[in-house]
């Protein structure tokens, strides 16, 4: 062991471990895509209950499946899932498109003081009725000292109630002047210096200083907001979009500052006036609605949202089903298809997530052959019959069953973990299926790559498939593709600490230690076959990964084999890291 000498003195010593130890994420979180009657467009909600999920989303009438397959998640297992709401937003024709009810609120001189909008688009806000009042001064004090013309700050009794940004009325008989609170020092009140009295008011008069403030109601079915106290100056805590904005779950308020002077600038008051000019936006929905955008953090809708989001790690899209029956924005089965194949290749791109497919036909077994012909990919399965549910309104209907199978996936990975194939499992809340198969029918669709639903007597509705649709047997199994998934949504979160580290050998050692203890603790679990670690999965990062030409452009390159087949068999995967950030690549 060489040793190097150096002069008397205290030295820091070397932090030997900067990372901490790799945990696989959270899995069977499914994001849901769908058409709903309320509820954001651009941000995936995470929904932790079916309740939840009406609180948030309401209910639809329109006879689509999502709220179907989010109970079906739930009652099979699901802890969590996030939905995005798709609705037609942008407008290419004279075709119907998503807008949010309004309504303008006029002030004194007829100009529109505040535009109130539902809190998102669809036919619901029209529902929404509006009640402003000018409020009574909840408090009331006197003016101690005299004010002089030119004055911009009086000495009262008490600031008690007031605060900065509170419009105050100065009144003196029939005579008032208003002006805002810019400052309060004990009990003198300052407002701005641009503002000088154009009159003097005596204290003996007497002189009362009074808040000037309006109260706002918002009622939409059994959900009543009351807004009290609320005032139009952005200084104040009470401002009314500082207020709303942050408070309401029904409505938004923009405040036009038209410059309308104190205190003609509020609303006049109404009295239970709905928000009209609400539209849905889903008789028009399109493709590329379903599809969508990721151009920005104020700029994502449809598919492309959930892009965002990185607990999700299965796709679910049941009522591409629906636009195509209701004929909504939808022609012909092709445009379920370009849908389906954009969920996969965000799947394939972010190599962290899978998607469950369903069926356009939901009882023709010929024709779910010739549907499946169409994909080819690892990160995605197809199931079939539809299945048989019991409305809440006590009515049997035929719904896809991707919800209901997500939920199995997301019972088995609590259980046990991705590892265990979600098959031969009962599904929950499913009354019959829609076509019962023959067990040749079965073994048929099975080698296709399209895993069935079987009836058992005694034991219920069950899965009896776990294919993906790959033509690689490499990748055959859900729950193959679904471990190594796993591991690259962990491992890209778990090696962050080595960006803008030295690429040396000592990082290549911390690195395959950090990994190695990973990989070992999951085989200990069962996620991998192999009697030693050393089948069961490799790690390689060293001067033949990371080359020179590797090295300096900056990368840190690992090579990582599983083997959770059979043994002595690994799926490859490497996982690149540069200067901002880590991707995997297979």
């Amino acid at each position: 062991m060489s040793t190097t000498l150096r002069a008397p003195g205290v030295y820091g010593a070397p932090d030997e471990q900067r990372y901490s130890t790799l945990e696989l994420n959270q899995t069977g979180v499914p994001g849901f895509l769908g058409v709903t009657e309320r509820g954001p467009t651009n941000t995936p909600i995470r929904i932790v209950s079916e309740e939840h999920f009406r609180a948030v989303y309401g209910e639809f009438e329109g006879g689509n499946y999502l709220q179907e397959a989010v109970r079906g998640f739930f009652a099979n297992g699901g802890r969590e899932c996030y939905v995005l709401r798709v609705a037609h937003m942008v407008r290419r024709g004279r075709e119907d498109t998503a807008r949010m009810a309004m309504l303008k609120l006029k002030d004194s001189e007829a100009r529109t003081s505040l535009t109130v909008y539902a809190a998102n688009e669809g036919v619901w806000g029209n529902k929404v009725e509006l009640t402003v009042t000018r409020q009574e001064p909840r408090v009331s004090t006197f003016l101690t000292l005299d004010l002089n013309e030119g004055d911009t700050s009086a000495v009262i009794k008490s600031t008690h109630g007031l605060s900065r940004g509170t419009i105050v009325r100065i009144r003196a008989g029939d005579r008032a002047t208003y002006r805002t609170v810019m400052d309060l020092s004990g009990k003198t009140i300052t407002w701005a210096e641009d503002k000088p009295l154009e009159e003097g008011f005596k204290s003996g008069a007497p002189t009362y200083i009074e808040p000037v403030e309006f109260s706002l109601q918002a009622k939409w079915g059994d959900v009543v907001e009351v807004y009290q106290n609320l005032t139009l100056a952005p200084q104040s805590d009470q401002y009314v979009e500082r207020v709303i904005n942050a408070q309401s779950a029904i409505i938004q308020v923009e405040d036009q500052r038209v410059g309308t002077e104190l205190p003609n600038n509020f609303p006049v008051g109404v009295v239970a006036q709905c928000l009209e000019h609400g539209s849905d936006g889903v008789i028009t929905v399109t493709p590329e609605d379903f599809i969508g955008a990721n151009i920005g953090p104020d700029e994502r809708f449809g598919l492309a949202a959930f892009e965002a989001v990185e607990a999700i790690d299965l796709l679910v899209a049941p009522d591409l089903m629906w636009a195509l029956e209701s004929s909504a924005g939808f022609h012909t089965e092709k445009d379920v298809e370009v849908v389906q194949q954009a969920m996969i290749v965000q799947c394939e791109k972010l190599k962290t997530r899978f998607a469950i497919l369903d069926f356009p036909d939901g009882v023709n077994h010929r024709r779910a052959s010739q549907w499946r012909l169409m994909f080819d990919s690892a990160y995605a399965a197809f199931y079939f019959p539809w299945v048989q549910v019991d409305t809440p309104s006590g009515e049997f209907r035929l719904v896809p069953p991707s919800g209901h199978i997500a939920g199995v996936y997301a019972r088995c990975d609590e259980a046990m973990g991705p590892y265990r194939a979600p098959a031969n499992e009962e599904l929950e809340g499913v009354v019959d299926i829609g076509r019962n198969l023959f067990d040749v029918d079965i073994g048929q669709l099975n080698a296709e790559g399209i895993n069935c639903l079987k009836s058992f007597p005694r034991r219920g509705i069950r899965v009896w498939g776990a294919r993906t649709v790959s033509s690689d047997t490499s990748w055959r199994y859900v729950n193959v593709r679904r471990v190594v998934n796993s591991i690259i949504a962990s491992v890209e979160q778990g090696l962050q600490w080595a960006v803008f580290e030295s690429n040396d050998s000592f990082l290549w050692k911390a690195l395959t230690r950090q990994l190695t203890s990973f990989l070992r603790g999951l085989w200990d679990k069962g996620f991998f076959q192999g009697r030693t670690p050393e089948e069961a999965f490799y790690i390689k990062c060293d001067e033949e990964t990371n080359p020179p030409e590797v090295r300096d452009a900056g990368i840190v390159v690992i090579e990582c084999g599983v083997a959770p087949v059979r043994p002595a068999e690994y799926l490859v995967f490497r996982v690149a890291a540069d200067m901002d950030q880590l991707g995997p690549n297979e």
